[in-house]
């Protein structure tokens, strides 16, 4: 039952709708749409530390070396490998503002060890080795030691949204302390259906997985991101190339799996409904706006008069809300800092407990900072959800009043509007799966001053409606939060994990100092500062962003009812009525029994 094929099908029909209709918005969202199920590539990122051989790999599918490989840190940016074999290689630029520049393969180079401060990524498209591996899409990333902070937050967009991890350790240098820091938090971020791989490569000829430190890297790599990894020994041949055929066959076979084309189907297949419930939205509109010539415009424009005036009661509840949770939660991290210094204190200064300054440091460093600095997160992340779904219950509470109040309106002064109204409404305010898409959808051309977003961009949003399967611990009631909850965690463990370098960087000082114990209250009162202002500057950056995505969607819907009963329209005008009648049905028909008769056939 190939459903992917089925989908591919039901997408021309759709294309038939929507070029009658002709609106450039609707347009533009089946072209991102159609890209997909065109190009349904898959997104694999390559993760490791500086020098661990990322590039050798990608390199290894190319006849000729693509990118720039040497024993020092060659990556800079995160380079973007598309293998097309229809193509001629080309090679990109890619800025922040999101234009493009086509440029040489010397330019190519320079960029990639040395980004300038306007480069977002760079993209190579070009054939390589294997024919059967066209359409898969690499993205390179640079190793921990030459991140900065600007490319490091591009990193951080791309790892949720990957397919494939591809975790590439060396075998002769093992899992480092940057390994743990950037491998935990990995595990926090991405979703449960992004598969990891790990690559331990410049393996020495004939060894085998039974290997002790191919196990012990395993072990290492299994318990940071909370998944069992399929592992892979890439050897070196006499010329120095790695033998990588089996890794990427196996990328390959999963990439193409059936489970994974029926989900790619399935997620197509939400966006082209949402779609189809837009043509019907404008449909109905066309035909109430032909019913509704006897109605009174006046009522019409009373009645969203009315409606709007609740707008910004609703948006400064939001202000407000989480303007609260922002405060309380910067006081609990105070607190957090103050309570966790209170403990450290006791520990290390309670002579009964003891009797050798070793043993305090390594139990400061592996154990008691991290414990306390984790249950004061959990603490602080229970708060944040209870208050957002306080908050959220009220906010619904608003609009659902407004919700029964235009209906009943509508229903009494210009019911012709009705079932228009009711669509915009479950567009809006639906199920889960519809809200997502919505929001993908305004985060495709968001930023972007009108214009559809780059490639990668808008087909990054595109996959981002899988994220809303995901479940938070109390329902289905909001994907956004869930995310939310899972960064500050990765942050806080991030930052804890990062601070405890201290630690490692002063513990020489043990053997040189008489007062040690003072001298670790020192190192883990720096650290546990470090901590609270990584987790408040993080915990700051992502509540207000999830504040503008819910007072987004709330505009989206007062914008599109507003847009609808207040204005005149100059849509279908040269449809006549039976047209739309007719078209009516074949959206009915594609989103009720479309899919099902394709799939018997």
């Amino acid at each position: 039952m190939d459903f992917f094929k089925s989908c591919v099908e039901r997408q021309k029909r759709i294309d038939k709708v929507i070029s009658i209709i002709e609106n450039d918005d609707i347009k533009a969202k089946n072209l991102l749409i159609k890209s997909r199920i065109i190009n349904p590539a898959h997104y694999i990122v390559m993760l490791g530390e500086t020098s661990s051989g990322k590039s050798a790999l990608i390199n290894s599918m190319f006849d000729n070396k693509i990118l720039v490989e040497s024993v020092k840190p060659t990556t800079g940016v995160v380079t973007e490998v598309i293998i097309g074999n229809n193509y001629e290689e080309t090679l990109v630029a890619i800025n922040n503002d999101f234009s493009m520049e086509i440029i040489d393969s010397d330019k190519f180079a320079a960029l990639t060890l040395k980004p300038s401060d306007k480069l977002n990524r760079l993209r190579y498209i070009g054939p390589c080795k294997n024919s059967k591996y066209d359409g898969i899409r690499i993205f390179d990333t640079p190793g921990y030691g030459s991140l900065i902070e600007r490319h490091e937050e591009v990193l951080k967009e791309f790892i949720p949204e990957s397919d494939f991890i591809i975790y590439v350790v060396s075998y002769k240098t093992g899992i480092g302390e940057d390994d743990f820091q950037f491998l935990k938090y990995v595990g926090e971020i991405i979703n449960d259906n992004v598969e990891v791989v790990l690559s331990i490569n410049m393996c020495p000829q004939g060894i085998t997985e039974d290997n002790k430190r191919i196990s012990e890297i395993r072990k290492s790599v299994n318990e940071c991101i909370h998944k069992d990894v399929k592992a892979f020994l890439v050897e070196s041949s006499s010329e120095k190339n790695p033998v990588t055929e089996a890794l990427w066959d196996y990328i390959y076979e999963r990439t193409n799996d059936e489970s994974k084309r029926e989900e790619l189907s399935e997620t197509l297949k939400n966006y082209q409904d949402y779609l189809l419930r837009e043509c019907e939205i404008k449909i109905n509109s066309r035909i109430a706006e032909i019913e509704s010539t006897k109605e009174n415009i006046e009522e019409r424009v009373n009645i969203i008069n009315d409606f709007l005036e609740q707008k910004q009661n609703i948006l400064e509840a939001i202000e407000n809300g989480f303007v609260k949770i922002k405060l309380k939660s910067i006081r609990l991290i105070s607190k957090s800092d103050i309570r966790i210094k209170e403990e450290i204190f006791k520990y290390i200064y309670d002579e009964s407990k003891w009797s050798m300054k070793e043993e305090t440091f390594s139990l400061m460093q592996h154990y008691y900072v991290p414990k306390l600095t984790n249950e004061e997160t959990e603490n602080l992340v229970s708060y944040i959800e209870d208050e957002f779904i306080s908050l959220d219950r009220e906010i619904e509470n608003m609009l659902d009043t407004q919700i029964i109040k235009i209906k009943e309106d509508i229903k009494k002064s210009a019911p012709s509007y009705s079932e228009v109204i009711e669509g915009i409404i479950e567009k809006h305010r639906g199920d889960v799966i519809g809200r997502a898409t919505g929001e993908m959808f305004r985060k495709a051309y968001k930023g972007t001053s009108g214009e559809v977003d780059d490639e990668y961009g808008t087909s990054k949003n595109l996959k981002k409606i899988v994220n809303t399967f995901e479940r938070a611990t109390f329902g289905e009631i909001n994907a956004n939060l869930n995310r939310l909850l899972k960064t500050i965690r990765a942050t806080s463990l991030k930052g804890i994990t990062e601070s405890l370098n201290i630690f490692t960087d002063s513990i020489f000082f043990l053997y040189d100092s008489l007062t040690w114990q003072k001298k670790i209250e020192e190192i883990s009162i720096t650290a546990i500062d470090n901590w609270a202002n990584n987790i408040e500057n993080s915990t700051r950056k992502y509540l207000d962003e999830l504040k503008e995505t819910n007072k987004e969607e709330i505009l989206a819907l007062f914008n599109e009812l507003s847009e609808e009963l207040s204005n005149d329209k100059n849509e279908l005008e040269n449809i006549s009525s039976e047209e739309l009648i007719r078209l009516r049905s074949e959206i009915e028909f594609l989103l009720n029994k479309c899919l099902l008769v394709n799939l018997k056939k």
